[in-house]
């Protein structure tokens, strides 16, 4: 009778095991690539930024050129370091002017709450010598942040991207 019942437990042990494991590569397939991280940020800021001639891409395709996103980063936002594990799409002009946006989606186990809040608290509207990002907007949705810093000095708002990026 005792060999039945510890049998009994042991199968119970091993289907709970079993349960609990579940398939642990569910958050990869569930993450965009950076094609599709850049095409969502195509999407939020297309005809938005009037005259400016900006580009979007992603840091990826950045660094597979050789710029050093994370000097970038850590202008945007005090030497805040890039998220571990994140990817990141950004509009920017391609020479000057106070304007970027950033499509971020968080590594994994990060929260997108939590990196908006240190965004937000790091931001640093003054990276520009000669112009200042007046305009600094953020939110987050389906677990994306989406970053805006822009000047009203080029006709921009960084709302404008927000709302995009909510509808």
């Amino acid at each position: 009778m005792k060999k039945v019942i510890a049998l009994i437990l042991a199968l119970m042990m091993i289907l709970a095991l079993a349960a609990c494991g579940g398939d642990n590569n569910q958050e990869d397939k569930d993450r965009l690539t950076d094609e599709q991280l850049v095409e969502k940020l195509q999407g939020i800021v297309d005809g938005k930024t009037g005259e400016l001639p900006v580009e979007t891409t992603s840091f990826a395709a950045l660094q597979e050129n050789g710029f050093e996103t994370e000097g970038l980063f850590k202008n945007w936002f005090n030497n805040m370091d890039v998220p571990a594990g994140a990817k990141i799409a950004v509009n920017q002009p391609m020479m000057g002017q106070a304007h970027v946006v950033l499509l971020i989606q968080p590594g994994e186990g990060q929260s997108a709450n939590d990196l908006k809040a240190e965004l937000d608290k790091n931001a640093n509207p003054n990276w520009m010598i000669c112009m200042t990002a007046d305009s600094v907007a953020s939110a987050v949705k389906d677990g994306l942040v989406l970053f805006v810093m822009t000047s009203s000095e080029l006709g921009l708002d960084a709302q404008t991207f927000v709302d995009a990026f909510n509808a």
